[in-house]
């Protein structure tokens, strides 16, 4: 009879031996916490943060050259306005000042002229740069001074 007994307690699923341990063991009891009070004071606090009126931004009056060319902005962060501007042949938007004296200077023709002509004085081939310092540098800005 012993043995049958053993037999059938192992029979016994898990889940009922977990439950039935459980069931057993003796719950704290829980504290009782007022949270109604809580959460309506919370609620309450944040309406009035959203009713908050927002202050009004300033408008923007720095833009870029193209926006102030446009007549979307007043002035270019340095300062230049429409009449400082103006559209090249690319039809890109340029400072007025700067393409009138690149204008008069040559623009870059002049320094590429003297280039070619250092590397043909100097039988140079393929790429080379023309980097400060160097002995090729100092004969383009010799020519290109001598212009």
């Amino acid at each position: 009879m012993a043995a049958r007994r053993v037999a059938r307690k192992s029979r016994v699923s898990r889940k009922r031996r977990k439950a039935a341990r459980k069931a057993a063991t003796p719950k704290a009891p829980r504290r009782r916490v007022s949270r109604k009070r809580r959460s309506s004071k919370r609620r309450a606090t944040r309406r009035r943060v959203a009713r908050k009126a927002k202050k009004a931004k300033k408008a923007k009056t720095v833009g870029k050259k193209w926006q102030v060319w446009k007549g979307t902005r007043v002035k270019t962060v340095g300062g230049l306005t429409k009449k400082d501007l103006m559209m090249n042949k690319n039809g890109k938007v340029v400072s007025k000042k700067q393409s009138q004296r690149a204008k008069k200077n040559g623009g870059v023709k002049k320094w590429c002229a003297a280039i070619k002509q250092a590397r043909k004085e100097m039988n140079l081939q393929g790429f080379v740069a023309c980097k400060k310092g160097t002995p090729y540098y100092k004969r383009v800005k010799a020519i290109y001074a001598a212009k």
